[in-house]
């Protein structure tokens, strides 16, 4: 871990985009904060407000479930899970979640950071998939 100063984000204190109905994503440490290393945000992600079917070709993302109920799609599976779940997602897995409850709380982190700007970009800047080596594969599998 290359990080030289220790990194404390309180509650709500990362800077956060707010989006859709109501969700939102804050940066908890940037890659910035790590030599590269990882990145972590904090996902408060309500119905119809989930990313679509995608593969990360960077990174590999690491997915716990603090709050909600949701049923992740990873590649070919659909599991139904809640809090206390996690996931270790290798670069090249198509994947995505859709939320069964009021709202899900996820930590996603990202290895090698980066794509936490993706979530919450830089100011004037618009995310672009293609720039964080995001493929987009649009519908989730039924």
């Amino acid at each position: 871990m290359s990080v030289s100063q220790p990194v404390l984000t309180p509650p709500a204190g990362g800077e956060t985009l707010r989006y859709g109905s109501g969700s939102t994503t804050e940066i908890k440490v940037a890659a910035s904060d790590t030599g590269g290393e990882y990145g972590a945000v904090l996902y408060t992600v309500h119905p119809g407000d989930e990313p679509p079917l995608h593969t990360h070709t960077r990174e590999d993302e690491l997915v716990y479930v603090i709050e909600g109920s949701l049923t992740a799609h990873v590649g070919d599976a659909k599991i139904d899970v809640g809090p206390g779940a996690f996931a270790a997602l290798p670069r090249g897995v198509p994947h995505t979640i859709t939320v069964t409850s009021e709202q899900a709380q996820l930590l996603l982190t990202f290895v090698p950071g980066g794509l936490e700007r993706f979530f919450v970009p830089a100011a004037g800047t618009e995310p672009d998939p293609g720039m964080f080596g995001l493929e987009i594969h649009g519908a989730v599998p039924a």
